[in-house]
């Protein structure tokens, strides 16, 4: 599998899985827009099955999805506009839309690629937001990856090659800023915070973690019993972690400079 392919066949699994935190995290990412985006025109990259796009609809914005797999674009197609696209090279016009968001999308590739072709379909003085996992230990995840390393898993080379060469920058706020910078952006800001997602319930974060791109294959290869035992020693090792569980994260904030007067 690479990583062209990794979300595909997994848009229902995803969004009752994997939505649990990232629906919390998406209203943080527009909550951290420096300006309204209601009655705004906003593009929402990578939107797998809308999380972001949601919180943006419910801050009043005009929302259009772009995704690269054609299950999450079917997916989304029945809520928003939703175009077949790959974030680093959107068959969109320039400056096209007040708002580009992206919700951890950009730690899959290299970010000042991705930033800049943000930055290309955002209008002049428009707003660029972003989130990424911060480059720190996560005991939630590591207790689940133990578990699936024990059972056999191993992470597909696409996603050792991303935590290699893409999260050292996506992960740093610092090298995120500088990348944003470098891709065209100004007043850039990247900020690293604990998250409380209210998430409590240890069965809920063990589906969440399952159902990630980089495991799902794995489990859907199990039989039921064999993948209810799974899921019984993820929820086991996980349970004393759940109730201080603060996962961080980094939220991106630039904006596309204006237009140069001639």
């Amino acid at each position: 599998m690479a990583l062209e392919t990794a979300y595909d066949g997994v848009a229902a699994g995803w969004d009752t899985g994997a939505g649990t935190v990232y629906l919390p995290l998406a209203r943080a990412l527009v909550t951290s827009s420096p300006v309204p985006l209601a009655g705004r025109l906003v593009l929402d990259v990578g939107s797998g099955t809308g999380a972001v796009a949601a919180a943006a609809e419910a801050a009043g914005a005009r929302v259009v999805t772009a995704d690269r797999s054609g299950d999450m674009v079917t997916f989304l197609a029945g809520r928003w506009p939703a175009v077949a696209a790959d974030v680093v090279s959107l068959p969109l016009r320039d400056g096209a839309f007040d708002a580009v968001l992206a919700g951890f999308v950009i730690n899959h590739l290299t970010p000042a690629t991705a930033l800049g072709e943000m930055r290309r379909v955002g209008r002049a003085g428009g707003v660029v937001l972003a989130s990424t996992w911060a480059a720190v230990h996560d005991p939630v995840k590591a207790a689940i990856d133990g578990v699936l390393a024990r059972w056999g898993w191993v992470p597909p080379d696409w996603y050792r090659e991303m935590m290699a060469e893409v999260l050292p920058v996506s992960g740093d706020p610092e090298r995120l800023a500088a990348a944003a910078e470098e891709a065209g952006l100004r007043e850039v800001t990247a900020t690293a915070s604990a998250e409380d997602l209210g998430v409590r319930d240890a069965l809920k974060v063990v589906a969440y973690r399952l159902a990630v791109p980089q495991v799902a294959p794995f489990v859907a290869g199990l039989d039921v019993e064999a993948g209810t035992e799974l899921c019984r020693d993820c929820v086991a090792a996980v349970t004393r972690h759940v109730d201080t569980w603060r996962p961080e994260v980094i939220v991106l904030t630039g904006r596309v400079p204006p237009q140069p007067r001639l």
